[in-house]
């Protein structure tokens, strides 16, 4: 590539050797294109080629394959991908890297903003996944349904948004600094029925409490059943909307601490939600 489509000039050039060892180079080379605007070319007057055999090169894995890679009949606004292929991201993303060189390469590197670090390899990133799916479908989630995730951003909120959709669910992404008619128009446009959320998170020192928020939001979205939140101490909990309702004001109170394998409880009788521990990340 000589000119820059957009105008303007380069400021950098790779070195040959560097283009070498690069993937793109490499993919030209593997497909005997010979060069990058014969890349380009074939791109885009053999779509059907470029994507499959994109696809088979990062090793986009499907439990049943497509029988073609897109259909555009109805227009290439309309364009059908993959057709008749089933798959789930979270296969490629994560499962498919177990017990693999894989599994112990970081995955995450998180860092806020008093500079404390956090490293989660692929591994332990699968297994937090793994446990809080487990937990969505536990409390009855699934496929199809509508999930927010009020969280700031920490390591727990990528558990959050690639369990949604290892469930099948709708990962629904909320700022986090949203107020709570913000929250409650999103959610209720989808009938979302859980809200992932956080005690809260720190900004220029300052703790900005976000569960209030979450739990006026949660008040005014009739189709919210549970609100899935994680406290300071890494712990998650979640509490049963259903049992806070106008109708049942007294409900049981419920919470299960300590480990998952000893837990213990404790009720009370004039508590408006069931609180319950999932686990700690």
């Amino acid at each position: 590539m000589s000119e820059f489509q957009f105008g303007g000039e380069f400021v950098w050039h790779p070195s040959p050797e560097l283009i070498a060892q690069s993937n793109l180079q490499q993919f030209i080379a593997k497909h005997r294109l010979g060069s990058y605007d014969e890349l380009m070319r074939k791109s885009t007057t053999d779509i059907a080629w470029f994507w499959d055999t994109v696809l088979g090169d990062l090793d986009v894995q499907f439990y049943k394959p497509y029988s073609r890679v897109v259909d555009l009949s109805n227009g290439k606004p309309w364009a059908h991908w993959c057709v008749g292929g089933e798959m789930n991201i979270i296969q490629n993303l994560l499962d498919k890297y177990a017990d693999t060189t894989t599994d112990q390469r970081v995955a995450i590197k998180s860092e806020i903003e008093d500079g404390t670090g956090r490293e989660l390899t692929y591994k332990e990133l699968r297994d937090q996944v793994d446990r809080m799916a487990n937990s969505l479908r536990t409390l009855g989630l699934g496929k199809g349904d509508a999930i927010g995730v009020f969280m700031p951003m920490v390591p727990e909120i990528v558990a959050a948004m690639l369990a949604i959709i290892k469930i099948g669910g709708i990962f629904l992404p909320l700022f986090s600094g949203f107020g709570p008619a913000a929250i409650v128009s999103r959610l209720n446009d989808a009938d979302a029925k859980a809200l992932f959320t956080a005690a809260g998170t720190y900004r220029r020192g300052k703790f900005c409490p976000m569960k209030p928020i979450a739990d006026e939001a949660a008040a005014q979205i009739p189709s919210l059943q549970h609100l899935i939140v994680l406290n300071q101490a890494g712990e998650w909990f979640f509490e049963d909307l259903r049992r806070a309702r106008p109708e049942n004001p007294k409900a049981q109170c419920t919470r299960i601490a300590g480990s998952r394998s000893n837990p213990h409880r404790t009720c009370g009788t004039d508590s408006i939600c069931t609180r319950t521990k999932l686990f700690s990340g």
